[in-house]
């Protein structure tokens, strides 16, 4: 009850620190405060410095939703400031990021600046190229990154030792980096190019080489140690996905909704079941096929859904009983 409560508060928190943030930069535009490049970059660069100075002196939660306001406010005045200067103002944000990360204390700050550095090195690397094609194929490495912390979480908590507090701002920070990349996969579905085909393409094979690694370690768990019953599985994986392969962002959200499942985050599987509601419905609605064929293709996955939960059931009873 309390993580609830907890959790509650800082969506709240974040919320209304971010609508702050929103009046509070259209307060400094009315005033005529912001009149130049340099005014923007010296009191971005002041509200960041006051944010991580209070972050480290004072932790209370009637303070996050200011940290987050002066924080959020700083970020967007330096990029104003650095505006002319794309490749600096990138960089500038991934210093800034990794410095919150490291200095500040508490949840909100460090799970902010993760978010951050995701956005600034993509967007660098997406200005390098003059394309943004790296901002589609940026999901696999934070989805891989999601996945491997997962994975490997009792190692990595082992390693953090006195940084433990900066493990759970770092993987929720992952997680809504990956809800947000997943989202915006789906927005340009099917208005595309060539190269948007062979990019999805390239990303379902990866996302679903993620699905097949949750699968076995689920498979692990329910004591599924006959190689029929294996290989059976991953065949109905394979089956169910491949309908998927150009829309890579409806097998990704089924891994996320797996990930979160499996290892008990309870908020972040709601959230990834949304994320996968909201994917089937845009996916459902995409398709250039007639609705007898849609209709078929959702009784054939619907089967094999029930396929997988009556067999899963059944191993869980029977392994109860033993």
């Amino acid at each position: 009850m309390a993580q609830k409560h907890n959790l509650t508060i800082q969506v709240v928190s974040i919320i209304g620190g971010i609508l702050t943030a929103i009046f509070f930069l259209g307060f400094l535009a009315l005033a005529r405060i912001l009149s130049s490049e340099i005014s923007c970059l010296l009191v971005g660069s002041l509200l960041i410095i006051t944010t991580l100075t209070i972050s480290r002196l004072v932790i209370r939660s009637f303070l996050d939703a200011m940290n987050i306001t002066l924080y959020i406010a700083g970020c967007v005045l330096v990029g104003f400031g650095l505006s002319d200067y794309m490749n600096i103002l990138f960089i500038v944000l991934i210093g800034i990021s990794m410095l919150t990360f490291k200095l500040s204390k508490g949840f909100i700050l460090p799970f902010l600046s993760v978010i951050a550095f995701i956005i600034s090195f993509f967007g660098e690397i997406t200005h390098i190229f003059s394309s943004s094609y790296p901002l589609q194929i940026a999901v696999v490495p934070v989805m891989a990154a999601f996945l491997f912390t997962n994975l490997f979480e009792v190692k990595l908590l082992a390693r953090l030792g006195n940084s433990f507090s900066k493990y759970m701002p770092f993987h929720y920070g992952l997680f809504v980096s990956c809800l947000v990349l997943m989202s915006g996969l789906s927005i340009n579905y099917l208005t595309q190019d060539m190269n948007y085909w062979i990019i999805s393409c390239i990303l379902s094979v990866f996302i679903w080489t993620g699905l097949l690694i949750m699968v076995q370690r689920i498979m692990k768990v329910m004591q599924v140690d006959k190689p029929v019953h294996q290989v059976g599985i991953y065949i109905l994986c394979i089956v169910i996905c491949l309908p998927t392969i150009f829309a890579p962002y409806l097998s990704g959200s089924l891994l996320m909704i797996l990930i979160c499942f499996h290892y008990g985050y309870k908020a972040e599987c709601a959230a990834s079941l949304l994320l996968f509601i909201y994917a089937v419905s845009k996916y459902y609605y995409d398709l250039n096929i007639s609705l007898l064929i849609k209709s078929i293709t959702l009784f054939i996955i619907g089967i094999s859904f029930i396929a997988a939960w009556y067999f899963f059931t059944q191993k869980r009873i029977r392994h109860e009983k033993i």
